[in-house]
């Protein structure tokens, strides 16, 4: 089973070149964030063509804001509740029946640092209390977490709570309630398992006019141990194509049926 997430940074323009380089990976679930509702009808086009007819998406909670996430898959998918995110768009829950057992797939869009008032600590907080629990199926959480601000060679993480040194303590925990606290309700943060700290990957990139580089690993894949994870990489190519600002990340699991 293979599963992709990116973010596409609304770049409607490319989204030919983008479900082009995702249908050469032939996945059987794809998760989207940052997609635009004038390009919601051709990303089901091009997602259908390749074999994902199965699609789901938020963008009846989006309001006066412009993007949403989008999710398409192999198998059925039907919509789970929302987990109570104050921007309910940002986090798209749904069940796949997959040949391996049913797959709880929560796509998620963490606002950025410098979102107004406390609404990524409030998003943080609410992914955290609704997959803090045991769970008989398997479950994938995967997005652009917009965390960690640094990871250290020696397995250290920061988070961008330095920045807010006002509510520094509840912004560290939020931030770590998803990027390592859910580790312990069987929701691993892939790549790390497969990879250790050896690996320095930033799945986005900003350059600033004065030529100073600010670089994070942003993107993730939290996936259940029953999935069996064999493979976890990101596709840099495609965002040092300018296909998005964002990396792509892929996983490619082995599971064990339920």
């Amino acid at each position: 089973m293979k599963l992709i997430s990116w973010n596409v940074a609304g770049r409607s323009g490319v989204l030919e070149a983008q479900a082009e380089a995702l249908a050469r990976q032939e996945p059987d679930l794809i998760c989207l964030q940052e997609v635009r509702a004038t390009s919601l009808p051709r990303w089901r086009e091009a997602l259908t063509a390749i074999g994902l007819g199965e699609l789901g998406d938020s963008s009846e909670f989006i309001g006066s804001r412009r993007f949403f996430n989008l999710a398409a898959s192999r198998w059925p998918l039907r919509a789970l509740p929302g987990i109570g995110a104050p921007q309910p768009e940002r986090v798209l829950s749904l069940a796949a029946e997959t040949p391996h057992g049913p797959l709880e797939l929560h796509n998620v869009h963490v606002p950025p640092a410098q979102s107004a008032g406390l609404v990524k600590v409030e998003t943080c907080e609410a992914i955290h209390f609704a997959l803090a629990r045991p769970s008989d199926r398997h479950r994938i959480l995967c997005g652009d977490f917009n965390s960690p601000r640094l990871e250290t060679a020696e397995g250290e993480l920061i988070t961008f709570a330095v920045n807010h040194p006002e509510l520094l303590e509840r912004w560290d925990a939020a931030e770590r309630s998803i990027l390592t606290g859910l580790a312990e309700w069987d929701l691993v943060d892939v790549f790390r398992a497969l990879h250790g700290y050896d690996r320095q990957d930033a799945s986005w990139v900003f350059h600033t006019r004065a030529r100073r580089k600010s670089a994070h690993r942003l993107d993730h894949i939290l996936a259940s141990p029953s999935l069996n994870a064999v493979w976890c990489d990101y596709h840099h190519g495609w965002r040092e194509a300018a296909l998005s600002d964002h990396s792509a990340i892929e996983a490619v699991f082995e599971p064990r049926t339920t």
